[in-house]
């Protein structure tokens, strides 16, 4: 059987509630046709008109009041049982809610973190998503903080925080040491493994080969930063990859780092709500 998309729902939710796409998009931080694709997706799931238009306003068809009513049960019950659980594992610890957008998890420093999973008294629960929804979650208080790459999209609501910044390294077997052109003329002479059109780092990768005359041959591409570690200790291409990935991969003295691609660091921000006091509070000013 069919089921519902939640995150359709969870839109038309906004939207009926703000009473317009318009408000809804600046509290979910998306653009209005953004959600209008997602309405459309809701409305055909459903079979049903959600909304009508009249004088240039939203208002709810019967099917759109029905829906909203189910709606407004789900959430509620969804707050509900997250207060429950939270408040009953708060008698014996406290949490840290994190989120990362996608991605993100390229570039985090886990290991800034490990000590808190020491803590008998502390709980780090991590989710990856959308940038859109955690800001979200993060403004009703169900995330203490996200990490991102970006500060686009968001508001004077939020906080952010510099992080630091990750480099950006080329690296390959060792057998491809050995070219007599220097870096990065000698990515030409390897074949390489790229990413998907999912990241943006492919069309920044691309920028790069494009402004340096670069065109190796691409083998396939991929977002598993594990099968981008296999592609490489196999000899089978180079990659592009963020320091964190690096330095993990360089532990195989088979791997080795071709250069430095300086255009293409990348900024990390952490982001908390204003006046958000608690533990994440404290370790973004403490940069973890």
């Amino acid at each position: 059987m069919d089921r519902i998309n939640f995150n359709h729902l969870y839109y038309f939710y906004i939207v009926a509630k703000e009473g317009s796409i318009k408000e809804a998009s600046n509290k979910l931080f998306v653009t209005q046709p953004t959600i209008s694709d997602q309405l459309k997706l809701l409305e055909d799931f459903l079979e049903s008109k959600l909304f009508e238009r009249k004088h240039r306003a939203l208002y709810l068809t019967k099917d759109g009041e029905i829906t909203l009513k189910y709606a407004e049960k789900i959430f509620n019950l969804g707050n509900e049982l997250t207060s429950v659980l939270r408040n009953n594992l708060k008698a014996a610890k406290s949490s840290l809610e994190i989120g990362l957008t996608h991605f993100m998890s390229h570039y985090f420093l886990y290991d800034k973190i490990m000590p808190l999973f020491k803590q008998k008294e502390i709980t780090v629960n991590i989710r990856e998503d959308d940038k859109h929804i955690l800001l979200a979650e993060l403004e009703a208080g169900r995330l203490d903080m996200l990490f991102t790459t970006n500060k686009d999209g968001i508001s004077s609501n939020f906080s952010t925080y510099k992080m630091g910044m990750n480099r950006t390294f080329a690296v390959a077997h060792k057998k491809f040491g050995k070219s007599s052109n220097v870096f990065p003329d000698c990515l030409n002479d390897i074949p390489y493994f790229s990413y998907t059109e999912s990241t943006s780092l492919k069309y920044e990768i691309e920028l790069f080969f494009t402004k340096n005359s670069l065109s190796p041959r691409v083998i396939g591409e991929a977002d598993d930063l594990d099968l981008f570690n296999t592609v490489t200790e196999n000899a089978l291409a180079f990659t592009i990859v963020p320091e964190v990935t690096k330095n993990r991969m360089c532990q195989n003295k088979d791997i080795i780092v071709l250069g430095e691609i300086d255009e293409l660091q990348t900024s990390v921000w952490g982001v908390i709500q204003n006046g958000y006091k608690g533990l994440g509070y404290k370790l973004l000013r403490n940069k973890l």
